[in-house]
């Protein structure tokens, strides 16, 4: 009961422009905690980019063995297939995705063959072979003494060599490889070998690791 004479008390509602400023101010704060949070998860992004770039390591590619079809020797000639088989390991937490390129044979400096790499992925600490047919010949080869005595020792020294260009691809976004998180790599082989002529078989292979 009120006193004789006393005005009621009525609750003052706010008024319409006082309720959008409320609203204002909370879609303000809520968008000033969604740009700190992702500010926060760009800088955890680029420092943890920045620690798996700089242990990037450059795959290893080796031949791992060669047979060897269709062999033909005369006094100063040779004719054959290398069937090569090759392992490219890749020790990173990203895909290595490399060129198409050529793996090539040399003979006392002059290449006698040349045989395709074709373009692929080795996957995040994967190892991928493949195998390069190189058809081998001694055609362009100029100095036939040289040829002869090699050919007379029953044994060749042939030389392997193939450059592959690629990048690693450090990051994935919901299976998505992201273009700009990556690293170029170039890797390497140069593999010496003998072919034992009377036999017909590769020997005593080396690959620079």
């Amino acid at each position: 009961m009120t006193e004789k004479g006393a005005t009621p008390f009525t609750p003052v509602e706010p008024s319409m422009a006082q309720s959008n400023e409320l609203q204002r101010k909370k879609r303000l704060r809520r968008f000033a905690f969604i740009m700190i949070f992702a500010l926060f998860a760009l800088i955890v992004t680029i420092l943890v980019f920045a620690l798996v770039a700089m242990r990037v390591k450059t795959p290893r590619v080796e031949i791992r063995s060669v047979n060897v079809e269709g062999l033909y020797v005369g006094n100063s000639t040779y004719n054959m297939t290398l069937i090569a088989q090759i392992e490219m390991k890749n020790k990173n937490f990203g895909d290595y995705k490399y060129d198409r390129t050529t793996m090539s044979i040399s003979h006392g400096g002059v290449t006698v063959g040349d045989g395709v790499i074709w373009k692929g992925n080795v996957k995040a600490r994967d190892t991928y072979r493949m195998t390069v047919t190189t058809k081998v010949s001694s055609s362009g080869l100029s100095d036939a003494s040289r040829l002869s005595s090699d050919i007379g020792s029953g044994v060749l020294m042939l030389n392997s060599e193939a450059r592959l260009k690629g990048k690693v691809y450090l990051m994935k976004f919901w299976g998505i490889e992201l273009q700009f998180v990556k690293k170029r790599k170039i890797v390497e082989m140069n593999c010496i070998m003998e072919l034992n002529l009377t036999s017909g078989v590769i020997q005593n292979m080396d690959c620079d690791r």
